[in-house]
């Protein structure tokens, strides 16, 4: 079976909810030293795609992010790709890399300078590209210092489009109350693995999200209470938009020359505010109008 297509808003700044779970539920990250070599695993990550990490929560057996995806205007610069590469892979690597290419250089062999600049830039300002380096990074530091074979993984991890910044906040606060709806501390700021305890606690990464986040969607609390955000809100599902009626309704506009559906129209959330895309019907739409 085809696997279905994410929905990106592509040539414009957007932000994504993103949520995966070990394969089998397994509590394989339930160690703090699993957690912590998560944490690093997601700012290299994020610093070499250019994704910006507004919010995080990492759990036992799965993790959420919230995540900005800018659009660059011009293509990332020779030497700020060897430098985000130096990050996520080390100096060592990195170097190896800039002496190869120009090796290149100097048999006349630029084409292929260019194919490995551009397939590492393809790689950055993506949704899809990030969520696998962020997994794959994580998965390698995970083998090479626990014995484990096999998928690490569940699959996929799951995606949705987040609106404007009333919604942002209904989506961040949904992520940061997970430890406390798994029944791991009594607050998000007890919690050393979310956004919010982890910042308090002094680290660094956790504090730039925080800045960006208020950047973002400003210092105003979730329109929604504690009580609503605690129950499985139904827009953090795979394949949809959450958001105002005319951001869905805006966003399915964009993907107009790719599917025209009765079921890609905004939908009002049950039991809370705000709308949603028919997401998985939508995917599977598309899926079939590329095939």
């Amino acid at each position: 079976m085809a696997r279905t297509r994410r929905i990106k808003l592509a040539g414009r700044d957007a932000i994504y909810h993103i949520m995966s779970r070990t394969a089998g539920r397994q509590m394989l990250l339930a160690d703090a030293g699993v957690k912590r070599d998560m944490l690093r695993a997601l700012e290299r990550s994020a610093e070499f795609s250019g994704v910006e990490v507004l919010s995080f929560a990492l759990m036992d057996n799965h993790f959420h992010l919230v995540v900005r995806i800018p659009s660059p205007e011009e293509p990332v610069p020779e030497e700020e790709v060897l430098r985000r590469y130096a990050v996520l892979v080390g100096k060592v690597k990195a170097d190896e890399l800039e002496s190869r290419l120009a090796h290149m250089r100097e048999r006349g062999d630029s084409h292929s300078v260019d194919i490995i600049l551009d397939r590492m830039r393809s790689r950055m300002y993506d949704l899809s590209q990030f969520g696998k380096t962020f997994k794959e990074t994580f998965g390698r530091i995970f083998r090479r210092r626990r014995p484990w074979c096999g998928n690490l993984w569940e699959g996929r991890f799951k995606s949705t489009l987040i609106g404007e910044a009333e919604y942002l906040r209904i989506c961040t606060a949904y992520v940061e109350l997970n430890p406390v709806r798994a029944g791991l501390s009594t607050s998000s700021s007890g919690y050393e693995w979310c956004t919010t305890g982890a910042a308090e606690r002094g680290n660094a990464f956790a504090q730039r999200c925080r800045e960006r986040l208020a950047a973002v969607a400003g210092f105003g609390d979730s329109p929604r209470s504690e009580g609503w955000l605690m129950k499985r809100a139904p827009q953090i599902s795979c394949g949809k938009i959450f958001g105002s009626s005319e951001f869905v309704a805006e966003s399915l506009g964009l993907l107009a020359d790719r599917v025209k559906s009765r079921t890609a129209r905004p939908r009002r959330i049950k039991g809370g505010e705000g709308f949603s895309s028919h997401g998985h019907l939508l995917a599977a739409k598309i899926e079939r109008k590329a095939a």
